[in-house]
């Protein structure tokens, strides 16, 4: 089996407390991210006219910054093009490694990722990653039915902490978000290969938040997960697009945990 459980392992508490000893790391294994996110600043990770497509977090620190790897999913749409139906991805906690190295870790992870066996899925990474027990682990992500009407035909991403430190959260709405999207850029670097990079504030239904986990989040970062320009037979084929990036969680439930 490609040794993802051992990459992620390293990615526990310990082990990145040594390799980045500067960094606050949290006492406790309570809630919130392993090391301090305060001085975490998106406008150094993105370039700087990004904002005329996207709105800027309401705060100035994000709750958690994430590692996402898994698939983004494809269906042949009727006019015989690749069309989204959604991702799961399993999420990872890097507040524990410098802002300015993010990027690279990410690449990093990412070509692992693209050169592991094609027997070797996300849901492998999944259930290796909860096998392990690795501290970093936050959660999944992935798509669901519109919930403000299911016929529809939308769908909405949803960041789902239940299985992680957040377990011990009794109000299960604490545990997840779901998002929409008010904004939407192309990856800067490669657009045809990168997914593009987005701003999703919290859902409402019926005028409510769809989970407290988070307010807003924002993906950035991506290697992969972009479908191919290729044509495809309707109703028949379906892709998966290997996928790693970023996602930056703000506010929610958990802000005040920032350190």
């Amino acid at each position: 089996m490609y040794s993802f459980v051992k990459l992620f392992s390293a990615l526990a508490l310990l082990a990145l407390a040594r390799a980045f000893p500067s960094a606050p790391i949290r006492r406790d294994t309570g809630l919130g991210s392993m090391c301090s996110t305060k001085n975490f600043d998106l406008s150094k990770s993105v370039p700087a006219d990004i904002y005329s497509a996207l709105p800027k977090p309401n705060t100035s620190a994000p709750t958690f910054v994430a590692l996402s790897v898994g698939v983004q999913n494809y269906t042949c749409g009727d006019a015989g093009t690749w069309t989204p139906i959604g991702a799961i991805t399993y999420l990872y906690d890097i507040s524990c490694i410098p802002q300015e190295e993010h990027a690279n870790f990410t690449t990093m992870v990412s070509e692992m990722w693209a050169g592991s066996p094609r027997t070797y899925t996300a849901d492998d990474i999944v259930a290796g990653t909860v096998a392990s027990g690795s501290a970093a682990a936050l959660g999944l992500h992935f798509w669901v039915t519109d919930p403000n009407n299911v016929t529809s035909g939308k769908i909405f991403g949803k960041w789902d902490f239940a299985r992680s430190r957040e377990s011990v959260e009794k109000n299960i709405e604490n545990t997840y978000v779901v998002c929409s999207e008010t904004g939407a850029q192309p990856d800067p670097i490669n657009p045809a290969i990168n997914s593009p990079w987005l701003a999703e504030p919290v859902l409402y239904v019926d005028g409510k938040k769809d989970g407290l986990l988070a307010d807003q989040v924002y993906r950035f970062n991506s290697n992969g997960g972009q479908a191919p320009n290729t044509t495809c037979r309707p109703g028949y084929d379906f892709l998966q697009a290997k996928s790693t990036l970023n996602f930056w969680l703000y506010g929610g439930v958990y802000a005040d945990t920032i350190f």
